[in-house]
């Protein structure tokens, strides 16, 4: 009974601990609304930012949160944070928007049975909401009123907000679905809501926190980013890791992971997550890793590419050779950034690509590697094997040299950017000249060349740029430097 006893009373001690942190830390609110709740780091880093923007010490007025989906970042955003922060802060005027007012008004009701719990009345006695026994307080399923001052306004998108002050402003998920991101006629509708009713309900103290889903360049986390970057601070979170050339600082701490690992692999693991990206690379790329790409393309648009069966193919080949470009790169420890092979064939004024693959490896699992493939998929007496003369691929074409029979060429040193390069090769793939032959890998393919310069790698635009200028040696005249700023259709 005395050991039952003592562990009774540091476990009170422990409740007590927590209750005090609750009050004032939205991350602890979160564990202690709900003991069950499953907080992983990417929760309390998430908690963090939304406190610090409430708070004040963000550095900026407003916030924008990209999480993938079924990763909880409405239940943190949209449902606990409006009440955590209308307990700690009972006078704020929070509104809530999503792409429909049910939606809305289901996160609204989320946050009244929160605040309305005996717990969270233990946290914060004297915060009260309308219902019953209470009197003098409005309430209703999109709208309530604090014994405090403060109030909480569900609204969907495209919903009015007249004479409704704003002190937080919280938009999740603007648009509903891929259609409607789709939709320029339904993104221009987002953007006018936005700038004409949101935000004159906003003044000089206002806070913003935006949570979406990022379908489209072109949605209002785009636009916003496009014409005022320096006033949103942004938390991007992949739902797998990726080398990026140029990581935020903010969240490289952040995140523990290794490149490559999965955001949350008890509820969505990288087998599942890759998946996903099989059946869509540019849904998977816009949703799972927040890396959306116009539709279109960029430099290069998806209907430049001329398409055509494997059996057609191996009708039409003939004895023309295949020829492979590749872009390596290994380090010693670990594969971070991949290396790009494509087979390709020029038949007649054509380039076929026969074939395109990455994959990351070290240094002895990539010289096996080169010569399997390149075996796999038609190299012959006539075929060479081009490598991109850099510090990784001379390595490369040294040992393959002296290890196989293999034809190895080095490819010539490129003195231009990737992007000068492929704006000089894409008049080749508008005119029709470059063709894939179909297989799995074309969508892959297609988003990253097509997402170029959006996405986190660009492997694929090296090789093809060295195989338009092989096959070619394209006769089109050099670009006006002016061209090389970036185009978006």
């Amino acid at each position: 009974m005395k050991d039952g006893g003592t562990m009774g009373f540091y476990l009170a001690r422990a409740r007590e601990a927590h209750k005090s942190l609750a009050q004032v830390s939205f991350y602890a609110f979160l564990s202690y609304i709900a003991e069950a709740y499953d907080r992983q780091w990417f929760h309390t880093h998430i908690a963090d930012k939304c406190q610090q923007l409430i708070d004040g010490t963000l550095g900026a007025s407003r916030l924008m949160i990209f999480v993938p989906p079924q990763h909880g970042k409405s239940e943190i955003v949209s449902r606990k944070f409006p009440a955590w922060c209308l307990g700690r802060h009972p006078s704020v005027k929070v509104v809530g928007a999503s792409y429909s007012a049910d939606l809305a008004i289901q996160f609204s009701r989320a946050i009244q049975r929160t605040m309305e719990s005996d717990i969270f009345r233990d946290l914060y006695p004297d915060v009260l909401i309308g219902g019953k026994g209470i009197r003098g307080l409005v309430r209703n399923a999109d709208y309530f009123e604090t014994s405090e001052g403060g109030f909480y306004k569900a609204v969907g998108v495209g919903g009015s907000l007249t004479g409704t002050p704003v002190d937080l402003g919280i938009i999740d998920d603007p648009v509903k679905d891929a259609l409607e991101a789709g939709s320029q006629t339904f993104r221009d509708r987002v953007w006018e809501w936005y700038t004409d009713v949101f935000l004159t309900r906003l003044h000089n103290e206002s806070k913003q926190l935006l949570i979406m889903t990022r379908w489209h360049e072109d949605d209002l986390a785009g636009r916003l980013l496009a014409q005022e970057p320096e006033k949103w601070a942004v938390v991007s979170i992949p739902a797998i890791k990726e080398a990026t050339a140029d990581p935020s600082p903010t969240e490289n701490a952040a995140d523990p992971r290794k490149v490559g690992e999965a955001l949350w692999e008890e509820r969505h693991s990288l087998e599942r997550l890759r998946e996903v990206e099989a059946r869509s690379p540019r849904t998977f790329a816009a949703l799972y890793q927040q890396r959306p790409s116009i539709a279109g393309g960029n430099i290069v648009r998806r209907e430049w590419f001329g398409h055509i069966t494997a059996s057609e193919f191996v009708r039409i080949h003939g004895a023309e050779p295949i020829v492979f470009f590749l872009d390596t790169a290994y380090t010693d420890k670990t594969s971070n950034d991949p290396s790009g092979i494509i087979a390709t064939c020029k038949i007649g004024g054509d380039i076929y690509v026969t074939h395109a693959a990455k994959v990351s490896m070290k240094f002895p699992d990539l010289l096996r590697f080169i010569p399997s493939y390149a075996m796999e998929h038609g190299y012959s007496r006539r075929s060479t094997i081009r490598i991109e003369p850099k510090a990784n691929g001379l390595s490369v074409i040294d040992q393959l040299k002296e290890t196989t029979g293999l034809n190895v060429v080095s490819t010539p040193s490129p003195k231009d950017s990737k992007e000068t390069r492929l704006y000089a090769a894409s008049p080749s793939i508008e005119s029709g000249r470059v063709i894939l032959v179909g297989g799995a890998w074309n969508e892959s393919f297609e988003d990253e060349v097509c997402g170029f310069p959006s996405k986190a790698h660009d492997e694929y635009v090296d090789v093809l740029c060295y195989a338009i200028d092989y096959h070619i040696s394209n006769p089109f005249k050099p670009i006006d430097k002016a061209r090389t700023a970036r185009i978006v259709y």
